[in-house]
């Protein structure tokens, strides 16, 4: 990792948007991994490798929600890398490093092994050797159990943006810096984006949503994803391929709500079936052609560990349960679900319903397919409700100023717009109870208001769970 090959990038001069995504915590990598079968190590403790990890801000919030944790980021920006460093250094996380590094460099698994291996939007923005080095460098990095995301642009959904991206190649056409380029784009997307308003208009319609995200998008976005030198979507089908070229089998999406049963109608059951059968990619691959999917989220393994294809019921019986619509949930499992303030484990909800394993695993499935019911591996790291000491991480205190985006237990965002609001996110260290953080606080804070505020902190992910 010297600095003999730290060379300017694009990166460099126009940085990326430094933010954490939630689709990318180990956490729910695991629930994913466990729901097809397989025995992913705890992401509480995990080695965690994030290829491409920008200015740190994911990698920084896995590693203060998860103090056992030992996680490494590279990337080939060393400005980026600057920025990621001095993140952990205010937050005081000796558990994440950050080396300038470039993934062509880095597929003999030259930094060890990881239980997790994070690639988030670099597979889908890169020519084909680095694609292809993305993947041996994740192989290669991959302890026996271990799980890689990696997320890119796909078709079909993918023509639509790619279209877009030609249109504004040429209306840019003649303008040579990044930033002239990227706010004469916007422009074409913004009025694209009004014809709507008018009448009848086809960018109003099925690119809709695609063109009012260019017409507000921030300037890095258009620069890097849109206008950047690669742009090069895959179908599904040869993503699986060029993965398993490199002995890796497809797991799952990494939401866990896409391991659901898709709600066809019988006719596309049928349609389904017929032209797919059992082959779980091309099963894959038409769900894509159903949804007009353009951007994918996919976790692999090594393809000697055989994930099952659709949820394995036996998986289920290990994992924590929750409602994720009440409404929704089978009328037995209501009242112990509406409840619990946590996930409740598989065996505790069969001894207090009294139900058969194989036949509360079925139900919970049947439950999970129609939205009513989430599975975790491990509880999250925040707090339901604020305890006696209340506790921010170490990352959300170092960052808490007016104006700035605070990261969340859940690798979420939040924006901090006042200076008490800043000051008393401060104060939460975990060795104040309620009175001492009254003395503390630097102006007129009242018992109900503190109270009022923890609660929303708890509401937001902010607070540690004891």
């Amino acid at each position: 990792m010297g600095k003999d090959w730290e060379v300017p990038t694009a990166y460099d001069e126009v940085p990326y948007e430094n933010l954490p995504f939630p689709q990318a915590l180990p956490r729910g990598h695991a629930t994913v991994a466990a729901l097809h079968g397989l025995a992913p190590v705890d992401p509480r403790s995990a080695r965690v490798l994030e290829l491409g990890c920008g200015a740190g801000a994911h990698l920084a919030g896995v590693a203060a929600a998860h103090p056992e944790v030992r996680a490494v980021g590279v990337d080939l920006a060393a400005s980026a890398i600057e920025v990621a460093r001095a993140t952990a250094a205010a937050a005081g996380l000796d558990n994440v490093r950050f080396d300038v590094g470039d993934v062509l460099e880095l597929t003999e698994g030259q930094l060890g092994t990881f239980d997790y291996v994070i690639v988030h939007g670099l597979y889908a923005w890169a020519a084909e050797p680095l694609r292809e080095a993305v993947l041996a460098a994740s192989r290669a990095h991959l302890a026996p159990e271990g799980i890689v995301y990696v997320s890119y642009t796909s078709y079909p959904g993918g023509h639509m943006r790619q279209m877009l991206r030609e249109m504004a190649q040429w209306h840019t056409r003649g303008l040579e810096d990044p930033r002239a380029r990227a706010e004469r784009a916007q422009g074409l997307f913004a009025l694209l984006d009004r014809l709507g308003e008018a009448g009848p208009s086809f960018y109003a319609g099925v690119v809709g949503e695609d063109v009012h995200t260019l017409a507000t998008a921030p300037e890095s976005m258009l620069v890097h994803d849109l206008l950047g030198e690669a742009y090069t979507p895959v179908w599904f089908v040869d993503f699986a391929a060029a993965a398993a070229r490199h002995g890796m089998a497809y797991v799952g999406d990494a939401i866990p709500e896409s391991s659901r049963r898709p709600p066809w109608s019988e006719a596309v059951d049928a349609f389904v079936d017929e032209a797919a059968g059992d082959e779980r990619v091309a099963r894959e691959q038409y769900l894509d052609l159903m949804v007009l999917r353009r951007f994918r989220h996919s976790l692999l393994c090594h393809d000697d560990r055989r994930p099952a294809a659709r949820v394995d019921r036996a998986a289920v019986q290990t994992l924590l349960v929750a409602a994720d619509d009440l409404s929704a949930a089978p009328e037995a499992l209501r009242s112990v679900l509406a409840d619990a303030a946590h996930p409740v484990p598989f065996e505790v909800l069969r001894e207090r319903l009294g139900a058969p394993a194989d036949e509360l695993a079925e139900t919970l499935v049947q439950g999970f397919d129609a939205g009513a019911i989430a599975f975790h591996v491990v509880p999250s790291p925040a707090a339901a409700v604020a305890g006696p000491l209340p506790r921010a991480s170490a990352l959300a205190r170092s960052q808490a100023q007016p104006g700035a985006v605070v990261t969340t237990l859940r690798n979420q965002v939040v924006r901090v717009t006042d200076e008490p609001t800043g000051a008393l996110l401060r104060l939460l260290d975990g060795t104040r109870d309620r009175e001492a953080i009254l003395a503390a606080f630097p102006g007129p804070l009242s018992a109900e208001a503190l109270d009022a505020a923890l609660a929303k902190f708890a509401e937001l992910g902010l607070l540690h769970a004891e």
